[in-house]
């Protein structure tokens, strides 16, 4: 979408997964002299469309309150649409800023939807950090525990029936199904593929390589490197018995991932098979 010959919405977008690393990503990101997100990280637009009007809850109301500029009043009072969603990135943009926002469930878009984004900035950067699913899954569930959304005692039982029944659950850990919706509407160049596993082991290369697919200039990150943020405290080992139910699962979509990615996805699948050689 251009208006007088000038592009417009964001110039990149992270779109998960989630528990992969999106938080360090955006305050990464936000730190950078040569790029703008939105003050609100998660705009939750596409994967809303139904909506008319942006909704936060009354905690997030109230935090926005004491610094309610213009960009806040826009986002919060103006009528959703794809011209008020780039309307968003506009001011910043026009100040030279390199523009875009994090909001991790936007990986399960499909591929009208992601069209959607693309007729808005046929030039739009998507990034899509991958973590081992099963590390990703029982994170979420221990972050559900965290938020007071699932039951305190989280038993394998009970972890194995709340992924059956939030089917975003599994839908988040689908990474093959993910690419291949990104890779059916956008060109390669426009897509960075990375994982979380790069994230723990060298941040300050996976730092330097984000800006790099960005076009942000390689100034040195380590000084604002931020740890590790959004991490859900108290986080329990994985019992045995739910890791080989999902080990079994997600086996051969981490034996696709391997066909197309090396180091992180290898080590995944070398795990799920070590898992399922012992008896249980």
């Amino acid at each position: 979408m251009m208006e007088n010959g000038q592009k417009q919405g964001p110039d990149f977008l992270v779109i998960g997964a989630q528990r992969a690393g999106t938080t360090w990503i955006h305050h990464v990101l936000r730190e950078h002299p040569a790029l703008w997100l939105t003050p609100v990280k998660e705009l939750h637009y596409f994967d809303k469309l139904q909506r008319t009007r942006t909704w936060l809850d009354p905690r997030e109301r109230r935090r926005l309150r004491p610094k309610a500029d213009l960009w806040h009043l826009k986002y919060l009072f103006g009528k959703r649409s794809d011209k008020w969603y780039a309307s968003l990135f506009q001011k910043a943009r026009d100040g030279g800023f390199i523009v875009g926002e994090v909001t991790p469930t936007y990986a399960l878009l499909g591929e009208n939807v992601l069209l959607r984004i693309r007729r808005i900035n046929k030039d739009v950067k998507l990034i899509f950090v991958m973590r081992d699913p099963l590390d990703r899954v029982w994170s979420e569930l221990n972050n559900d525990v965290r938020k007071g959304i699932v039951a305190q005692t989280l038993t394998p039982a009970l972890a194995l029936q709340w992924v059956r029944w939030r089917r975003g659950i599994s839908e988040s850990s689908a990474y093959v199904d993910t690419v291949a919706r990104l890779e059916a509407v956008f060109p390669s160049s426009q897509l960075h593929f990375c994982f979380f596993d790069d994230l723990e082991a060298r941040p300050e290369k996976f730092a330097s390589d984000l800006l790099y697919f960005l076009g942000a200039g390689l100034e040195a990150a380590a000084a604002w490197l931020p740890g590790p943020v959004n991490v859900a405290a108290g986080e329990s080992d994985i019992p045995e018995g739910f890791a080989r139910v999902m080990a079994k699962e997600y086996l051969p979509m981490v034996s696709q991932l391997c066909d197309r990615f090396e180091d992180a996805p290898q080590r995944w699948r070398s795990r799920y098979e070590k898992l399922l050689a012992r008896s249980p």
